[in-house]
């Protein structure tokens, strides 16, 4: 059972900032209220500048909650767009390697990055919630599936079976404190969609958001096009795909 919980800002530095900071306090209640000891790490509430400015402290941030033996669970704040940034910083000498353990990882969007990362280093990870996103929900209580599976996981460390939810939520477009106990917008969902194959099927997933790998191979593109001091049509980007662009 999880009894302390790590969170990291491998991302974005949002839980920083003061426009989010009632959301903040309502994702400690909840995991106090779980009987989870809450320890944000050293550079998590730094805020969006500084945390995009230093990736070499996201690394140290989510190595040293790997190493400190009361931590049971790593949960990350909210994705973003660069954690690839770190990638020197935990490869370069070894130090994800050396730093593998049987903790619970779990994080969503572009922390798909980290979990191929760990997924390399052999480590076992959790694609799910995050804390900004889905432990802070400003409704009165975390939505239900995603409260279910987030107990099960802290419960018994693991997910034994995934099921669609019966419903959907519109997005909120309004996080302001004057939102707390107003519900999202729900509606009926029909679960599982087959797209093509066979309904029935086995073998090993890898669970990720795909875009983030489209966004981590702009990124590198954009850093050789300005290495190499080549100019970048971007509407020609936009309409015809990355691929196509450089081929």
């Amino acid at each position: 059972m999880i009894k302390h919980i790590a969170i990291v800002s491998l991302s974005s530095g949002t839980i920083g900032e003061d426009f989010v900071r009632h959301e903040v306090d309502i994702g400690i209640k909840r995991l106090n209220d779980f009987g989870i000891t809450v320890t944000f790490m050293p550079h998590a509430l730094k805020g969006i500048e500084y945390v995009k400015d230093h990736p070499a402290e996201r690394a140290t941030d989510l190595l040293q909650a790997l190493n400190v033996p009361e931590i049971d669970m790593i949960l990350c704040a909210i994705g973003g767009d660069d954690t690839y940034r770190l990638l020197p910083y935990l490869f370069e000498h070894n130090e994800l390697v050396d730093a593998v353990s049987n903790k619970v990882f779990l994080g969503f969007s572009d922390t798909t990055i980290n979990h191929f990362m760990f997924h390399k280093v052999g480590m076992k990870t959790f694609y799910g919630q995050s804390f900004l996103s889905d432990v802070c929900e400003l409704d009165k209580d975390m939505l239900p599936y995603t409260k279910k599976y987030f107990q099960e996981l802290i419960s018994t460390g693991t997910i034994k079976e995934v099921r669609p939810s019966d419903i959907w939520y519109e997005e909120r477009t309004d996080y302001g404190i004057d939102q707390i106990g107003i519900p999202l917008k729900s509606h009926s969902d029909h679960g599982f969609e087959l797209l093509q194959g066979n309904p029935v099927f086995s073998g090993e997933i890898l669970g990720g958001a795909l875009i983030q790998f489209m966004i981590f191979s702009m990124e590198i593109a954009m850093l050789i096009c300005h290495f190499f001091a080549i100019n970048i049509d971007y509407s020609q980007i936009k309409r015809i795909g990355l691929v196509r662009f450089f081929y």
